[in-house]
């Protein structure tokens, strides 16, 4: 045997209500943890965009600037972190915009679900081959921290928006991530339903179930045996 995903799990104690969690990929390819609702288990967002040292500058309406000096709005969040560090979206998205851009220096700009933007500034390069119009998923590399633009040192220029308006990302209650799109609820919930059917019964599980909707043919966790 190898170790694969968890395709299914619950879990009930004394202290706490009984929790289900289901793996299930749609036909579009997205695939997730979801509650037996179909709600998602994921939040929308990472907490952070890149392992750094320390939060050189906070969100700010008046700030004085280190090279400019004079004081301006900062509407983003500064994290000092090694040059090279990778730099990671926090959600699933697509880039709008991967290029030089004036004080940011090198930087890119991704939109996701909910009208919210994302700008990840002073890079020292893009990762290989991102470009505008292309999908990334939460977690993805899009580049590496530098001090690109005006900086005076290695860090990441990170904002957020929603709805056009830039927020303060250490402040922001993360959403929750998308639930099973309406299209595949009836994939969702026959693939749901024979997955705590086994959990149930104590059964050997079938690798085929929802062969059509499911990750089957992407499983890690294929049962291997000698002789065979």
């Amino acid at each position: 045997y190898r170790w694969g995903k968890i395709l299914a799990a619950e879990y009930e104690g004394e202290l706490l209500s009984r929790h289900t969690a289901i793996l299930f990929e749609d036909p579009d390819g997205h695939i997730d943890y979801y509650t037996e609702e179909g709600d998602s288990l994921r939040k929308a967002f990472l907490r952070a965009p890149l392992n750094y040292k320390y939060i050189s500058s906070n969100f700010s309406k008046n700030r004085l600037h280190p090279i400019l000096r004079i004081w301006r709005p900062h509407l983003a969040i500064d994290y000092a972190a090694p040059a090279g560090t990778p730099v990671s979206t926090i959600g699933g998205g697509t880039v709008i915009y991967a290029g030089w851009k004036d004080g940011y220096g090198n930087y890119v700009q991704i939109r996701h679900p909910n009208n919210y933007v994302t700008g990840y500034g002073h890079l020292s390069s893009f990762a290989k081959g991102l470009k505008t119009g292309q999908k990334v998923n939460q977690g993805e590399i899009i580049g590496y921290v530098g001090a690109t633009g005006l900086a005076t040192g290695p860090h990441l220029d990170f904002s957020i928006s929603k709805n056009g308006e830039k927020v303060d990302f250490l402040k922001l209650e993360l959403p929750a991530a998308s639930s099973v799109d309406p299209r595949y609820i009836a994939q969702f919930n026959e693939a749901k339903n024979k997955l705590l059917d086994n959990l149930k019964n104590g059964g050997e599980l079938d690798l085929n179930i929802g062969l059509d909707n499911q990750q089957s043919g992407n499983l890690e966790g294929e049962q291997e045996q000698s002789g065979k």
